[in-house]
């Protein structure tokens, strides 16, 4: 009996394993952390999830907020002192390594905190921004709740275990997304490995982050835990918070941020890539500058030559005034419609010159501005070039625009003597002559006499 039913349930448990050549079918039975969410780091929506509302323990990854208040209230070239306070944190904590009384830059405190994960650094930066631990946790709190993150409670700056320290891993999310818009601390998030010189009160210093696993592999491709598009961000543990993982990540315009909560020190890593790799398979991207090329904008050229053989269609191309200008367009795969909508209500078209021949090939024909929605992003100018020339028709009457132009590039302020000015000149003459001798003869002529007809007449009688 046993083995017909290991012989039924063998298909499912095989149908049930992660396929990495089909990533966009995972499920949440494949993720090993117990709660985890990716999400799309413009807009901040949720692409896949699982638990992402529990209540968790995030370890370390507390220190992203920490990191980004010193970053934004601090400055990096502040020289800050250690304090006897900040060095007291609970036994087996991570560090850095730093003595009391020494004095360190402050952007030096703030990578080394990040990449050695070192909690008494939490504590220094806490410290200085706000003068004790207990002020800086308050405005970490506050700064959480402004950013969303209302299921978070934070009792410390570094993350070492409380129980009343929690967060989700939505909320984790949206912490990162705040964060990783700031330059500073992408940069500090991408840093893998740093090292600090030493000083009248220490020796040098070195440290390497956990994520170099993502972002560093010495074997490249080889190694199962290198991610390319890995660009950060934060590893936390702690036994009740398990291991976990905030992550970031960039393909072909798209940028991602997982998290990976109470997990394993294998799972983190392996959940991470699956999490991004289903993500970017929900994404695709595109630009105007595509959408032109592939629906290129086809004019009207009149006065073309009768032997032109498109009959004076003219094919646009398009080239970018800037070229580092932002035109992306970011998506679900096949919304098609949605981004033709966007281009067609958010480009205008401006002409430089008529559209009439002649046209030369590689001419600027005019000008497409495209203007982002939302207002964040600057507007992008586009030049119009024509694709072929096209050649003016021999003998044809001069438009309107063309006898203005003329006009107004004629050096003489009076018109060239010719057969055809005296006809002007002589026209309004013969005209008023004409008339004069219509009046004068409507005026002049002799009025016939008007005959008496007798309506009754009268019979006389005679006696």
């Amino acid at each position: 009996m046993l083995l017909p039913l290991l012989c039924c349930t063998l298909p499912a448990a095989a149908t049930d394993a992660y396929d990495p050549e089909r990533p966009e079918n995972l499920r949440a039975n494949q993720i090993t952390g117990q709660s985890a969410i990716v999400i799309e780091a413009e807009t901040g929506d949720a692409v896949f999830e699982k638990n992402a509302d529990d209540l968790r323990y995030p370890a370390s990854t507390t220190k992203i907020l920490t990191v980004l208040l010193g970053i934004t209230m601090g400055n990096p070239d502040d020289m800050v002192t250690v304090s006897e306070s900040a060095l007291n944190v609970p036994e087996g904590s991570s560090l850095i390594g730093l003595v009391a009384g020494e004095q360190i830059r402050m952007h030096d405190l703030l990578v080394a905190t990040m990449v050695f994960s070192g909690n008494e650094g939490a504590n220094v930066i806490a410290e200085h921004i706000s003068g004790s631990q207990e002020a800086f946790v308050a405005l970490m709190n506050e700064t959480a709740q402004r950013m969303g993150a209302t299921q978070t409670r934070f009792a410390n700056a570094h993350g070492y275990h409380d129980d009343n320290h929690y967060t989700t891993a939505r909320d984790m999310a949206l912490i990162t997304q705040v964060a990783m818009q700031n330059q500073t601390f992408r940069e500090i998030a991408a840093t893998t490995s740093y090292t600090l010189e030493r000083n009248d009160w220490r020796g040098a210093l070195r440290g390497t982050a956990d994520s170099a696993f993502l972002l560093t592999s010495t074997t490249r491709e080889q190694d199962k835990y290198y991610y390319p598009p890995a660009t950060g961000v934060k590893t936390g543990y702690t036994d009740p918070a398990g291991y976990c993982f905030v992550g970031s990540a960039e393909k072909e315009g798209v940028q991602l941020i997982s998290v990976m909560l109470k997990g394993s020190a294998i799972g983190r890593w392996t959940d991470t890539k699956r999490l991004m790799e289903y993500g970017f398979k929900q994404y695709v991207t595109t630009s105007i500058e595509e959408i032109f090329r592939n629906n290129p904008k086809v004019i009207e050229i009149s006065s073309y030559a009768v032997d032109d053989a498109d009959m004076g269609r003219l094919q646009l191309a398009l080239r970018k005034v800037e070229p580092q200008a932002d035109d992306r367009l970011i998506g679900f795969a096949g919304q098609t419609d949605e981004w033709m909508r966007v281009y067609n209500s958010r480009t205008s078209v401006a002409f430089d010159r008529t559209l009439e021949a002649p046209v030369e090939a590689g001419e600027v024909m005019g000008t497409m501005t495209y203007t982002p929605e939302g207002g964040d992003r600057q507007p992008v100018e586009y030049q119009l070039i024509a694709s072929r020339s096209i050649v003016r028709r021999p003998s044809i009457a001069p438009t309107l625009d063309e006898i203005r132009i003329y006009t107004e590039n004629d050096p003489n302020p009076f018109p060239r003597f010719s057969l055809e000015f005296l006809g002007l000149i002589l026209l309004p003459v013969a005209a008023v002559i004409g008339l004069s001798q219509l009046f004068y003869k409507l005026f002049t002529r002799k009025k016939k006499p008007k005959i008496k007809r007798r309506t009754s007449y009268k019979t006389r009688y005679y006696r």
